[in-house]
């Protein structure tokens, strides 16, 4: 169990950017065990963002007439954590393609993969955030249909 939780600290670190060479060799060299830990990682993050959402709701229904948002805490732990998130999925996409591939990805493919991915989240953000796309979003999204709109 011990092993597996510092297995899973050192995914987390490698997933905010802060993991040594070492720690990726070492990642590199596990590489099932490090998809599963992203998994477990991905799914743990997910229902603490659904416990959020729903504390959020009941807070804000429990004080309506608040001047400013009771929740306004816990709506920046939800945007971390998704932020978070969304780069677990990415590196979990990238595990996936090492494993497919036998070998770590092209660089080039690496950043489509990366801006393709950006885009949807930021597609999502909107969403979540009920906030209507501007035409720019508008013209962002048709990228990903291969389209250009600029």
């Amino acid at each position: 169990m011990g092993r597996m939780k510092d297995f899973e600290m050192t995914v987390s670190e490698d997933i905010k950017g802060k993991s040594s060479t070492e720690d990726k060799d070492y990642l590199m060299q596990n590489t099932e065990v490090w998809r599963d830990s992203l998994l477990i990682i991905i799914e743990t993050v997910s229902e603490q963002i659904t416990a959020l959402e729903k504390e959020i709701k009941e807070l804000r229904s429990a004080y309506p007439n608040f001047d400013s948002d009771p929740a306004a805490s816990m709506v920046e732990r939800r945007t971390k954590a998704n932020r978070f998130r969304f780069h677990a999925e990415k590196k979990l996409a990238e595990v996936d393609r090492m494993i497919k591939l036998g070998h770590e990805p092209d660089p080039d493919a690496k950043l489509i993969h990366f801006l393709r991915d950006a885009i949807l989240a930021h597609k999502q953000w909107h969403v979540d955030n009920e906030l209507v796309p501007s035409e720019g979003d508008e013209r962002l999204y048709k990228a990903l249909e291969g389209k250009w709109d600029f």
